[in-house]
């Protein structure tokens, strides 16, 4: 990998995540040679810790779940690929969702909140999914030899700007319009190579989500929504018009055969997780205007009340959350996310045992990993290790790198119990995930030195390898 791609990469924690698909288009315009698909995968892992690092992502399990498993039903239509694929969500009120090299693929929260179903959902991804298996970031660099590296420059210097490099929404502001300012020629040259792009996602997209069982009124739906909304929603840059061009020529074309269809039957289960995204990551006032407007007209939508005391328990007001949550649960009786929930509350309430009991009951109606890893976290505190431990273990293997939080709570758990090289190496995947590379190697270093740690001991070296090599990279930024 060239060193001017590592230093691209490494970049992204100082642009942040509203402008990495800009940086990446524009690297995509330079004049850097060709990227081979292990530099791709390189890249992704880099920018995902640089994300995970910013704290940028929106971790919440029943979501996260929910959105890998629409992913990987597109991903399974696409067909095998050479390395496996990432689902994410971002907390940001900016409309956008984007692709980055290597099989990382984001959605921003607000996206999210403004489909209406899942089928959409599937269409936003298979179009995601769709610039990652056509290796558009690698194939755009032919169509770019006029750009100039100094308008990488002067990105990296506008993006300094943007994150911090002064004080004050005016630097902010000053930073992000130099970068604009800098990428503009590129940009420019790139826009026809980059509709050319966007409709070969759209045509393999669209074969991808019938391939899955999914309607393809649902991607005219989708992209109707993100160009009606674009407009006025994203207050920052770059919104889904940005990073999409030409989106409202391709509905006319691509789509044209959509555009008179039905509207898709309503969708409950969908509904639920846009409530849930509603609740946890919007404005509260907000949401919570949201949700009651909806109880003027139907006050047993338990989805609405559930979501009040979501909000509720985000601002603290614990008694307040349990009693809307368990008038929730009333109207929707064992329901596994509010029974989960319930056991959250109940947690950090200090009521173990009752918390214990929410997330039984929960795991009865099917396991998931909330459910699990809140069990386990009760029966820890419960004193009951072995159970604790096996429910740990089951959490891990179901969040793997992608739920960082379950492998912080492992490690932890089984670094305290006895099992000092099981937790050192939990906690290395973990602090690897979120970006701080030093605590990582750290970790990684007292399982490679141990006797016990040969499980574990030939991973962890190549990790100690791949983390020196980021942290060389990025001193020299």
């Amino acid at each position: 990998m060239t060193k001017n791609l590592c230093r691209l990469a490494k970049s992204v924690r100082l642009v942040g995540f509203s402008l990495l698909l800009i940086v990446l288009q524009a690297w995509g315009a330079s004049p850097l040679g060709a990227v081979s698909q292990k530099e791709e995968l390189e890249i992704g892992r880099m920018v995902h810790r640089q994300l995970a690092g910013q704290r940028v992502l929106f971790n919440d399990p029943l979501v996260d779940q929910y959105i890998r498993r629409i992913g990987n039903r597109v991903l399974k239509a696409a067909g095998p690929q050479s390395y496996p694929f990432h689902y994410y969500v971002i907390q940001s009120d900016g409309l956008n969702a984007f692709a980055v090299p290597g099989g990382y693929i984001y959605l921003h929260t607000e996206t999210i909140i403004s489909l209406q179903n899942e089928g959409q959902l599937a269409a936003i991804l298979a179009h995601e999914t769709a610039h990652i298996t056509s290796r558009h970031f690698a194939s755009r660099q032919e169509a770019g030899k006029t750009a100039s590296i100094a308008s990488l420059a002067g990105i990296l210097a506008g993006a300094l700007l943007a994150a911090g490099g002064g004080s004050g929404q005016n630097t902010a502001a000053l930073g992000q319009a130099l970068m604009l300012g800098s990428v503009g020629a590129s940009m420019q040259a790139m826009l026809a190579n980059s509709r050319a792009d966007e409709s070969e996602a759209d045509r393999k997209g669209r074969d991808y989500m019938i391939k899955a069982g999914y309607n393809p009124r649902d991607m005219f739906g989708a992209f109707k929504i993100m160009n009606d909304l674009s407009y006025h929603l994203s207050s920052g840059m770059p919104n889904y018009l940005s990073t999409h061009p030409g989106l409202a020529a391709r509905m006319a074309s691509t789509f044209a055969d959509q555009a008179n269809k039905p509207p898709a039957p309503a969708d409950l289960a969908y509904a639920a997780i846009r409530d849930r995204v509603l609740a946890l990551s919007a404005q509260t006032l907000r949401a919570r205007r949201m949700f009651q407007k909806r109880l003027e007209t139907n006050p047993n939508d338990a989805s609405a009340i559930h979501g009040l005391g979501l909000l509720a328990a985000r601002e603290q007001s614990l008694t307040q959350a349990n009693d809307l949550m368990e008038k929730a649960l009333k109207l929707s009786p064992n329901n596994p996310e509010y029974l989960t929930d319930l056991g959250d509350l109940a947690l950090r309430r200090r009521k173990i045992s009752e918390a214990a009991a929410y997330y039984e009951k929960a795991r009865a109606q099917g396991s998931n990993l909330a459910s699990t890893l809140g069990l386990a976290r009760a029966y820890e505190l419960q004193g009951k290790s072995r159970e604790a431990g096996g429910l740990y273990d089951k959490a891990v293997e179901m969040g793997g790198d992608d739920y960082p939080e379950a492998l912080e709570l492992a490690g932890r758990f089984f670094g305290q119990n006895g099992q000092m090289v099981k937790g050192h190496y939990l906690l290395s995947r973990y602090f690897g995930n979120v970006g701080q590379l030093k605590e990582a190697i750290f970790h990684c270093k007292t399982v490679a030195k141990d006797p016990a740690g040969q499980l574990y001991k030939r991973s962890c070296e190549q990790d100690i390898r791949d983390y020196e090599e980021i942290m060389k990279d990025s001193k020299k930024l």
